[in-house]
């Protein structure tokens, strides 16, 4: 078994008397696509939060490739692997797709502020642009046009190149398909099934739709209160009856 790349030990996070995380100890294995679910107030989005860095957990450790990043601040975890999306659109809509990538390409290069000046003759940018473009399918005509002239959909995936352009080890996207028609569902699910595959960047997904979190993770894991209720395959979390009963209910009836 290959070394883990995030190890989570003991984390807990309190809002008052609010339980937001409770003594969680989870471990994500390099290439698992996994899916991280539960109800409003389960604590996923507080999770997130501590393991990308905006928020600080009140114990515990994280562990990130053999080393401690718990109280590292958010662009350190960026320049080591460790990236997010948000559930809301971010994206610079009036810059073009194309754009919007080379940004994060070259701040990853330290040379961000070579977006004020012309880069042409920067081949190796442009080359790294365009593939990640080719990528998540936004390539050819579409990497010309501004973000704000993308569908909804499209610019969903806009931002996952984004995430993509610091070339993050493990990328947490958070409920990816929100907001988008089933078409663009469709799309989205295979990209990042495709992605995954290629085994660059090791994806963990927040999610609410359970038709996506079933077609498409490889281990789901189920939070509620704050406590990790359920780990496994799709299989297992369908027929764990602590997950039944406080969260899927009628969903994974026979």
């Amino acid at each position: 078994m290959s070394n883990p790349i995030l190890e989570i030990q003991k984390l807990s996070k309190f809002f008052g008397r609010v339980v937001a995380a409770l003594n969680i100890n989870l471990t994500f294995e390099p290439g698992v696509l996994t899916s991280i679910i539960g109800p409003n107030g389960a604590g996923k989005s507080t999770l997130i939060n501590m393991l990308s860095g905006s928020l600080s957990p009140d114990s515990g450790r994280i562990v990130f490739e053999g080393r401690e990043i718990t109280h590292l601040p958010v662009h350190r975890r960026v320049q080591l692997g460790l990236c997010r999306s948000f559930q809301v659109v971010n994206v610079f809509p009036q810059l073009s797709a194309f754009d919007n990538v080379q940004i994060p390409v070259l701040a990853m290069q330290n040379r961000a502020r070579r977006f004020l000046r012309p880069v042409a003759g920067e081949e190796s940018v442009h080359r790294e642009v365009e593939d990640i473009l080719d990528r998540i399918g936004l390539g050819g005509e579409k990497s010309h046009a501004t973000a704000s002239a993308l569908s909804h959909g499209d610019q969903r995936v806009l931002e996952v190149g984004i995430a993509l352009a610091a070339r993050p080890r493990i990328l947490f996207l958070d409920e990816p398909t929100a907001g988008m028609n089933p078409v663009e569902r469709v799309r989205i699910l295979e990209n990042i099934k495709t992605l995954s595959k290629e085994g660059r960047t090791t994806f963990v997904i927040v999610e609410h739709d359970m038709d996506i979190v079933f077609s498409l993770s490889e281990r789901i894991i189920v939070l509620h209160h704050g406590v990790v209720i359920g780990d496994g395959t799709t299989e297992e979390i369908k027929s764990n009856p602590k997950v039944r009963e406080v969260y899927l209910g009628e969903e994974v009836s026979e």
